[in-house]
């Protein structure tokens, strides 16, 4: 089974912002294609991850555990990705070095 980051994204878009449409709004895609994302994913884990109602919804037990772990799983490749780019930016970063040739110098200071 291959979960997709991105519908994992829009799961806790939609918990955290209490609405699809707010969820949608905050993922700059329409309300129906979160929607769907939501049904797919849960399509894919074989079990509901809210419960729906003309009010809106609430989390399911499962829906409750893959939230928090969803959103732990999330920070962490934010983290992944952030350092991953440091480390690459250090890598490509250059140094330049130089020196002034001062044994002239150096040797009419010697007593």
């Amino acid at each position: 089974m291959r979960l997709v980051l991105q519908q994992m994204t829009y799961f806790v878009a939609v918990v955290e912002e209490g609405t699809f449409l707010r969820a949608a709004e905050r993922c700059n895609i329409s309300q129906s294609a979160i929607s769907q994302q939501i049904k797919a994913l849960e399509g894919r884990l074989g079990v509901p991850l809210l419960r729906r109602s003309g009010r809106g919804f609430e989390l399911t037990e499962a829906g409750e555990y893959f939230y928090n772990r969803s959103r732990s799983l999330l920070r962490s490749v934010d983290t992944l990705t952030k350092r991953t780019r440091e480390i690459g930016d250090q890598a490509h970063s250059s140094l330049a070095v130089g020196y002034l040739h001062l044994s002239a110098r150096l040797n009419s200071c010697k007593r």
